[in-house]
């Protein structure tokens, strides 16, 4: 049996199984659904290309396709370590590079408090690289397992416009208005020019909104915003955000994700 004739099996396989209703969106995109898995069409809108490239993609008919592109099939079925090296090997003839894991060190005392907390919670750095999350940040941004920058996610990925509700406006804008000015401030920042580069680089709209928009927010504390979850359909859930940084390191960002409807303490 061939290597593409394998890949397709594979990738039907990972379709048929994966639960829909897990994908943050879906629901309100693509309407109820009461079995598991999801279409070729449903795959290829969920990973931003047309039905047709995907039907080659399954058959075997693209060549070597971008690493780039894999990894978003990767997030969409929620592959697991083995699942993504078998979809590289089978598809590029080679193994997956390896997730970009930053260097920046989280002391204990504060990995603790992220881990404790009820709520989805993260830590990052300067260039909004991911240094540590919570369980429940996983299940509700299961991305974070793949080692993505909060901003490159954000403002290039399809799955974040199906899950963050009024993307452009309520999302992109503020956070590319973040982005911008974080890298005027540091202009020797490495990092933070390459993820500015790569957003660019990766989508038209986000390249317009960090050249052109005229929106000023310097951190997202205290602002509400609309989101969709996984597991939980077409339902549509607002949400605080609260952000803090460690006085001994303020290049290191602690992002809270409370539920608007939290009662308040009595």
């Amino acid at each position: 049996m061939s290597s593409k004739h394998l890949l397709g099996d594979f990738l039907r396989n990972w379709r048929g199984r994966r639960d829909p209703t897990q994908v943050p969106g879906f629901t309100a995109t693509f309407g109820h659904r009461d079995r598991r898995g999801i279409t070729q069409a449903e795959t290829a809108a969920l990973t931003g290309v047309t039905e047709g490239w995907y039907r080659r993609l399954e058959s075997g008919r693209i060549e070597r396709p971008k690493a780039e592109w894999l990894e978003r099939i990767v997030r969409i079925l929620d592959l697991d370590e083995a699942q993504r090296h078998t979809l590289f090997v089978y598809a590029r003839g080679q193994v997956p590079p390896p997730l970009y894991r930053p260097d920046g060190a989280v002391d204990p005392s504060t990995s603790a408090l992220i881990q404790v907390q009820p709520w989805p919670a993260y830590l990052s750095d300067a260039a909004w690289d991911v240094l540590l999350y919570n369980t429940a940040c996983e299940q509700d941004w299961p991305w974070m397992k793949h080692g993505v920058n909060v901003m490159i996610w954000a403002l290039t990925y399809p799955e974040a416009r199906l899950q963050l509700i009024d993307w452009e406006e309520s999302w992109a804008k503020p956070m590319a208005s973040q982005l911008r000015l974080a890298a005027a401030e540091q202009p020797d920042n490495r990092r933070l020019a390459e993820v500015v580069a790569e957003i660019k680089e990766r989508d038209k709209v986000a390249a317009r909104l960090l050249t052109d928009d005229l929106t000023t927010v310097t951190h997202p504390d205290g602002d509400r915003r609309w989101l969709y979850l996984p597991g939980h359909g077409d339902e549509e859930f607002e949400v605080t955000f609260r952000c803090f940084a460690p006085l001994s390191d303020r290049t290191q960002r602690f992002m809270l994700v409370v539920p608007c409807d939290y009662p308040a303490a009595s």
